[in-house]
């Protein structure tokens, strides 16, 4: 359980990768314009210089209050004190704020501007002003106090001027001597004690009047605070690929296109891809035919129609495969393509082949082998001409033969569906080793579910890029409903990541690929077996596709020799309805 869940994670990390290679383009524009927007706004903004100083308000106590420290900091920067600041300076002031200098009883004034000198010029005035301020503010209430206590001094010097004069005509035998004499000199000692406090006033006025004490003074600052373009483009350079990720992630999820092998055989429900056909770029112009395995033929896709025929050879060992459809779920996924090079590298393999063009609506398999379209198949379905005077050979390629499409008809499904149709089959299945049958696409029009359901065997091709989930899921069902063999899909223009076997090696397709299609021989005598997939298949002597050793030695390498010759019928044959 412990080895399954890991190589979950492995393969979904792995899926994420080979995401975000696919949609490095999104990713790579998003850090690009990240990183050209932070150059652009770093360029065109102006630069910031920062000033601090450090100050500590008189009376404080040694442990730090939060709540008093707010209150101070409020008071830094009051309206009135930043009027007061303004008018030292002479002109508004610039960004200022104040901050507690955690687990100290200091706070820091800072300021900012475009200039270091008057950033810090800033900072000095605003405590000024807080000082000035500060003065204003205790010098009015010291007067208050003072002229309070100046009141009560001359209060108490008029009782003392009374009770002294009382006693200055009393005897000291009179009952009030003792208590006016006591009452005299408390009046004298409280004189003298709002006499000290008078004194007292003015030594308090000079302690408060000093303000807030600045333990490290602002100064000019030599590099300023922003922009800072290391910083800035790091930062913009996260941000920009975090944004691409997210984008190029969204954009998988949207994109139902067919990209990799693994979504192919995930909508195919079983059914291997045995074929992987990387994309060349002469296909970008898909106007012009290209025979790759004739013209190119040591190419990586000539490469890989070779280990798609090897494919097919293996899988027919158990079921003789004698006819075979390929179609595609849409137009531009290269189905007669596939159709022409396999046909060609079975041929080449000393195979009987005759490829047939079955896509009456728009023929171009002629155009692969440079023969006419003028005669075909229509002309066969019509009774126009024989079967064996419409095949036509093939140049350089003796084992392949070509029954083209021929004109094109007014009602092409009705011709395919008929009887006739699956007796010209049957006769070219009674003259070659194999069959291929090039149809229509399965959405568009009915003609290739109609033949599908009448082959041995079917091939849907989908292109990888081109081809959607939606559509591919959909043939596949069409083929269900017409009960047709499905043996396989190919996935044509195939990415490099799935293809490496193709484009890594230059003698042969890699020894891990696909399913492990591959052959062995026991030691003793005639026993062979065939491994396909997880399954093992005993031949036995059929008509059908290399049941010999030296037939399927030949076909691997490409090599006809040991192959038999092409048959040559002795007499055609009649085909009636």
């Amino acid at each position: 359980m412990v080895a399954t869940s890991s190589t979950r994670a492995q393969q979904n990390i792995g899926q994420y990768v080979n995401v975000l290679w696919r949609r490095k383009v999104t990713v790579l524009m998003c850090l690009l314009v990240a990183l050209g927007g932070m150059l652009i706004v770093d360029t065109l903004r102006s630069p910031v210089y920062q000033s601090r100083a450090e100050v500590l308000f008189p009376g404080q106590s040694k442990t730090p209050t939060p709540s008093v420290q707010a209150t101070e900091e409020i008071e830094l920067l009051a309206p009135q004190v930043r009027k007061a600041a303004e008018r030292i300076l002479g002109q508004p002031l610039c960004s200022l704020s104040a901050s507690q200098n955690t687990g100290t009883l200091f706070i820091f004034v800072t300021g900012r501007a475009s200039n270091a000198k008057f950033a810090a010029q800033c900072v000095r005035d605003l405590i000024q002003g807080f000082d000035n301020i500060t003065a204003e503010q205790e010098i009015t209430k010291a007067y208050k106090e003072a002229g309070d206590v100046t009141a009560e001094i001359q209060q108490n010097n008029a009782s003392i001027n009374f009770t002294s004069y009382r006693l200055a005509h009393m005897t000291r035998r009179n009952v009030e001597f003792q208590g006016l004499a006591a009452s005299l000199n408390q009046e004298i000692r409280r004189q003298g004690t709002l006499n000290n406090l008078d004194l007292g006033i003015i030594a308090i006025l000079s302690e408060k009047g000093q303000g807030v004490k600045t333990e490290v003074g602002a100064s000019a600052s030599s590099s300023p605070i922003s922009p800072k373009p290391t910083t800035d483009a790091l930062l913009a350079g996260l941000a920009g690929l975090a944004i691409g990720i997210a984008l190029a992630l969204l954009r998988e999820s949207l994109d139902d296109k067919i990209r990799s092998r693994a979504e192919l055989e995930e909508i195919a429900a079983g059914k291997p891809a045995i074929g992987l056909i990387p994309l060349i770029s002469e296909w970008a112009d898909r106007k012009t035919p290209l025979l790759i395995a004739a013209e190119q033929p040591k190419s990586p896709p000539a490469e890989a129609f070779r280990s798609l025929r090897t494919s097919l050879q293996f899988m027919s060992l158990e079921t003789p495969l004698k006819s075979l459809l390929i179609t595609s779920p849409a137009a531009a996924d290269g189905k007669t393509t596939v159709s022409a090079d396999l046909a060609y590298t079975i041929a080449a393999a000393g195979q009987e082949v005759i490829l047939v063009g079955c896509d009456l609506r728009k023929p171009r398999i002629h155009e692969f082998f440079g023969i006419t379209n003028d005669v075909g198949l229509t002309s066969v379905l019509l009774g126009e001409v024989e079967l064996d005077d419409a095949i036509q050979d093939v140049p350089g390629s003796p084992y392949l033969k070509i029954l083209a499409s021929g004109p094109i008809p007014p009602n092409p499904s009705e011709l395919l569906s008929g009887r006739r149709t699956e007796q010209i089959i049957e006769a070219l299945k009674r003259r070659c080793d194999l069959v291929i049958l090039d149809s229509t696409p399965l959405l568009p029009v009915s003609d290739a579910a109609v033949l599908a359901a009448k082959a041995d065997g079917v091939l849907l091709v989908a292109a990888a890029g081109i081809s959607t989930k939606r559509d591919t899921s959909r043939g596949i069902e069409i083929l269900r409903q017409v009960d047709a063999a499905l043996i396989g899909v190919v996935l044509n223009r195939a990415p490099a990541a799935d293809s490496y076997a193709y484009y890594r090696y230059g003698y042969g397709y890699g020894y891990g690929y696909g399913y492990g299609y591959g052959y062995g021989y026991g030691s003793g005598g005639d026993q062979r077996q065939v491994q396909v997939g997880t399954s093992v298949a005993t031949p036995v002597a059929s008509d059908g596709l290399a049941t010999t050793p030296a037939s399927v030695a030949a076909a691997t390498r490409g090599d006809p020799d040991g192959a038999k010759a092409p048959s040559d019928p002795s007499s055609p044959e009649t085909l009636t309805d």
